[in-house]
């Protein structure tokens, strides 16, 4: 018979996408922004949210168990540092992240058996078409993807720590969506100006998030696609979450249009997170769910190795110098060009 404490450990396994949805909970029942105001009693919050009260402290109890919430000395409710992330007035709030895992994401995962033995993504077999197209057809479901991915994009603001941005010009953020990215590294380097390029609507809701930051002056903004080519003219490129979205042909694509954009001393950032190779030398690393995660709704799409991704460097006439380290796991691969004489630039 299996050992208790193993038993227990499956179980918590099991389990563990009911916690998924009581952590949404806390950000959905509009739980989390109360709180984030001020200790309230469950009484309180269930009248304030038109709940049942004895239901409601169920969940609460839950929420204890996970250090997201806890008993104040009075008997009331407040947030732990974990939880105040579901309020919206955090300014890391993840809580259209936690909608959207608990929402769309929670339900493609069921079709995780279909996506092993297809190899089709399950979200195409929930949703009935591709990710990328459905959320084009459904605008509030991709709005809520964005806004999503800017949840879980806290470490741009690190980006500039570990790359010196300030011996460059121009930087070009290819699929850079809506700016975010180009805004942390603009504001650390004020002698850079940026070029903002994706699809038209991702770059309209650019060009208002820059201009918000009163950064806009700085920039230039060109719709269109990777796939067939990037913007010219700058001395370093960023890639951002972009690669692990397609299969080795497509990614390797974009690799070469940055490198064909680019000078013999231009510089491309790749900014991903890493497989351990082996997995055993990291079982706990975020990459290897996310890995799966891919496959369940985008298919072909995956994360890679350190020398997976050197190999696709390698293949669109890139080297990858160096890696560096960003917080949740995120890396940054800096890439120079390979030239003819089989230098680097």
């Amino acid at each position: 018979m299996a050992d208790d404490s193993v038993r227990r450990d499956v179980l918590a396994k099991l389990t563990g996408a009911w916690v998924t949805q009581a952590v949404a909970a806390l950000a959905q029942l509009g739980l989390a922004d109360l709180l984030y105001e001020r200790p309230l009693t469950c009484a309180e919050l269930a009248e304030k949210i038109g709940a049942h009260s004895g239901a409601l402290s169920r969940l609460l109890r839950l929420l204890e168990s996970h250090d997201l919430v806890e008993t104040t000395p009075g008997g009331a409710y407040a947030l732990t540092p974990a939880g105040a992330l579901l309020a919206r007035r955090h300014p890391c709030s993840l809580a259209d992240l936690a909608l959207f895992y608990a929402g769309p994401f929670y339900a493609s995962w069921a079709a995780l058996a279909y996506a092993v033995t297809t190899g089709r993504p399950g979200f195409e077999q929930v949703y009935g078409k591709p990710f990328f197209a459905y959320t084009a057809e459904h605008p509030e479901m991709g709005a809520r993807f964005d806004r999503a991915m800017a949840c879980g994009s806290s470490f741009f603001a690190e980006v500039p720590q570990v790359y010196d941005f300030t011996r460059h010009e121009n930087v070009v953020d290819v699929g850079g969506g809506d700016g975010a990215l180009l805004a942390a590294v603009l504001a650390q380097a004020p002698g850079l100006r940026g070029t903002l390029f994706d699809a038209p609507g991702a770059v309209e809701r650019g060009r208002t998030a820059l201009a918000e930051a009163g950064l806009a002056g700085r920039c230039a903004f060109a719709a269109g696609d990777f796939f067939e080519a990037v913007p010219a003219g700058g001395d370093v490129y960023l890639l951002s979450r972009i690669l692990h979205d397609w299969d080795d042909d497509l990614a390797t694509r974009v690799l070469a249009n940055c490198r064909a954009a680019m000078g013999e001393r231009g510089r491309l950032l790749v900014i991903e997170r890493l497989v351990p190779d082996p997995p055993a030398s990291d079982p706990g690393a975020p990459a290897l769910a996310w890995d799966v995660h891919l496959l369940v709704n985008n298919g072909a799409s995956r994360e890679r190795t350190r020398a997976e991704y050197a190999r696709l460097l390698e293949s669109a006439g890139l080297a990858l110098e160096d890696v560096r380290e960003l917080s949740l796991d995120v890396n940054v691969l800096v890439a120079a060009p390979l030239l003819p004489t089989g230098g680097r630039g």
